[in-house]
This record gives C-alpha cells, structure tokens and sequence, in this order.
C-alpha cells in the first residue's frame, strides 16, 4: 500500500472514529443526562449537563441553523475534497480529518435535532458546554496551527539553505 493511500485510510479511520465517538457520547447524554441534574466528574471543575445549543460555539447566532447546515457542507465538502485529491503531509491529513469528523459529528446533531448537543462544562470558570465534535475541531485546528508552523519554518529553512548553496557556487565554490 503506497504512502497515498495509507493516509486516505488514516483519514477515513480517524472520521470514523470521530463521528462514532462524538454519536454515542450524545446519545449517552441525552439518555442519561437530559431533564436531569448535572453529574460532577471532578468537584469544582468539571461536569456533565446536558445543554440544546441552537446557535454556534457559546450559542452565539441561535436558530440560524440553515446559515449553520450551509457553512457546514461546504466547509465538509471543501475539507473532503482536499483530502481526496490531494496527498498532504500526515499531521495535515489528520488535523484535517479531525475538523472534518467534527464538522459532521454536529451537522447530524443540526439535521435530525434541529439543535447541537454539548454536555462538558468546565464550571471552575465561566466556559461554554461543548462536546465530543467540538473537541475534535478545536483539537484539529490546533494542530493545523502547528503544521502551519513547522511548515513555515521548513521553508524558510529550505530558502536559507538554497540562497546558500547559490552564493556559494557564484564564489566559485571555494566560501571566500
């Protein structure tokens, strides 16, 4: 199996599994969590409760689900594609497929809901509830933030080390 292909299975295997965990987490908390008191998990910080967020992150643009569901698609399509067509560089191919899972995982809440379920707060300090799909996305940008970063700074290592050998060779070769 050739490099391509390994990181196609890469990606599909990680949405699977993102948009599996982040399905069986929310039915877990609508079955057990709904209606119901919220569940300390460590006392003082964290918790499990049950929220309906009609909006985006922090509820912000509420029952606007129609802007959501269309962001969503082409967001999803426009990562799929690129996933499809191209051969990124595996920490890219994940990052991506971890966006990717996680943009699903709350377009099937959108779908067949009308409404995201979150269930993890942090109430140590004021935070958003969120969920197992959020997680995803924000864990996935982070680390497009830092293949970005190991990109960039490759290079410019490769146009320093380019620049280099092209001085050297208009000296003659000899470093003088």
């Amino acid at each position: 199996m050739n490099s391509k292909w390994s990181k196609r299975l890469l990606s599909l295997g990680a949405v699977i599994v993102g948009v599996l965990a982040d399905f069986f987490t929310k039915r877990l908390a609508v079955s057990h969590l709904k209606g119901e008191a919220p569940i300390p998990l460590i006392r003082g910080i964290l918790r499990f409760s049950y929220v309906e967020n009609p909006g985006a992150a922090w509820g912000m643009f509420a029952n606007q689900r129609w802007v959501f569901m269309v962001f969503s698609v082409l967001a999803i399509a426009v990562i799929a594609f690129y996933l499809i067509r191209r051969d990124p560089p595996v920490l890219l191919c994940l990052s991506l497929s971890m966006i990717l899972s996680g943009g699903i995982g709350n377009m099937i809440d959108r779908t067949f809901r009308g409404v995201v379920v979150d269930f993890i707060e942090f109430y140590l300090f004021e935070f958003p509830v969120f969920n197992v799909a959020d997680c995803l996305v924000v864990i996935g940008a982070g680390l497009l933030i830092v293949w970005l970063i190991v990109d960039t700074v490759r290079e410019k290592k490769k146009k320093d080390e380019e620049s280099k050998n092209k001085d050297e060779s208009a000296d003659g070769g000899d470093g003088e």
